[in-house]
């Protein structure tokens, strides 16, 4: 920064170091100071070290996303661990936007977002940084009208963020056959940010006992499916596909996967005998399999937490630090201005429960970790 011409007040690798450390939302402020400051912000080893310098890497927000049926409007807020509303994030005003859509995951600060784009089966697939309000749109192929399973990660390694989409084949006309169909996977397409291109993998085709879960969950560049008695990944690096069988007593009830602790984790919600509901929390881990190492490895499902939910049918959403956040199924208000719908977060450590009330319909509400960051759709190379 200058005084009385071109004397600086301070030495620039002090400003930096001053710099990497504030908010990324006073950085995106900071970049109409001066041109030296914009162009600093956009460097990408400045945004490197400014997001390992950030507080939310290990602490993230909760982003929930809200849909309203009612006025066809989506919302996305921030909360921090207070439960406190810290951000209202703006949504592009272009088309897509206009239309419903869900997000696919979320990664250093990036989001990757499906939009339906109103024509049959045809759906787009957008990456958007929503603090510096950058949108990207991923090209498109030939098999973007075929119905797929779709994940999003970065990776170290690669130091590159890339799209996965698995395609099952196209159902025959008879029903009878159709369920043999959705547990095949006989596709494999991959986008890297780095290039902004697509490739199909060499790939033989996997037969699952039971279809892939559309939510996908990325760890340590890995990205992870369910497909309820055996977990999909896919290393971001590698690009290598592989299955692996789940053991559990628990494989009657629908599991989901989450990160704790950056490990996978799979977490249910499940009615007792009784009929009270509860919730488990399970840590997943890889163990030799009983049938010699020829035959790879299987994961283990070990419940550590479990949460007693009384009387309330809970659907568990995803874990955010110590919390696992739940969406309540049977609140229903009919108070006109009163929430339609409650999460309610389980303190992983001691079991302490804390409500928030939402704002949309019934049924429609997700949630993700986020964290803030410079992170750009249009340069790679910028989180190490």
């Amino acid at each position: 920064m200058a005084s009385g011409g071109n004397q600086r007040l301070l030495p620039p690798e002090i400003m930096n170091k001053i710099l990497v450390r504030l908010p990324a939302k006073s950085i995106v402020r900071f970049q109409c100071v001066c041109k030296e400051w914009k162009n600093l912000s956009k460097s990408p080893s400045f945004i490197a070290e400014h997001f390992n310098h950030q507080p939310d890497r290990n602490n993230p927000f909760l982003l929930l996303h809200e849909y309203s049926d009612e006025h066809r409007r989506s919302s996305l807020y921030l909360l921090d661990h207070k439960m406190e509303t810290v951000d209202v994030l703006r949504i592009p005003s272009i088309g897509a936007f206009r239309r419903k859509w869900r997000i696919i995951g979320s990664c250093n600060g990036l989001l990757c977002v499906q939009v339906d784009d109103g024509r049959r089966r045809s759906h787009s697939l957008w990456l958007w940084n929503p603090l510096i309000r950058e949108v990207r749109e991923v090209p498109s192929t030939r098999n973007d009208k075929r119905v797929c399973r779709i994940g999003f990660g970065f990776s170290s390694v690669a130091n590159d963020y890339k799209i996965v989409r698995f395609y099952t084949p196209e159902l025959p006309k008879k029903k009878s056959e159709r369920v043999y169909y959705c547990n095949r996977i006989d596709h494999v397409e991959v986008y890297s940010l780095s290039t902004d291109s697509w490739k199909e993998l060499e790939f033989v085709v996997l037969h699952l006992s039971h279809a892939l879960l559309n939510k996908s969950v990325n760890v340590d560049g890995t990205i992870f499916w369910l497909a309820k008695t055996s977990v999909v990944s896919f290393d971001i690096a590698t690009e290598v596909v592989k299955i692996t069988a789940i053991l559990s007593e628990d494989a009657s009830y629908p599991l989901w996967l989450g990160v704790y602790e950056n490990k996978l984790v799979c977490h249910y919600g499940f009615r007792e005998e009784d009929g009270s509901y509860s919730a488990s929390v399970c840590m997943m881990e890889e163990v030799a399999s009983q049938y010699g190492i020829e035959y790879g490895n299987n994961m283990s499902c070990t419940q550590k937490y479990r949460i007693d939910q009384g009387s309330h049918d809970l659907h568990t959403l995803c874990v955010w630090g110590n919390e696992m956040v739940c969406l309540d199924k049977e609140y229903v208000s009919e108070v006109e201005g009163d929430p339609k719908c409650v999460l309610r977060m389980f303190n992983l450590n001691n079991n302490e429960e804390t409500k928030f009330n939402c704002s949309t319909s019934y049924g429609w509400c997700d949630a993700f970790n986020y964290e803030k960051s410079l992170v750009s759709v249009w340069n790679t190379q910028q989180v190490e």
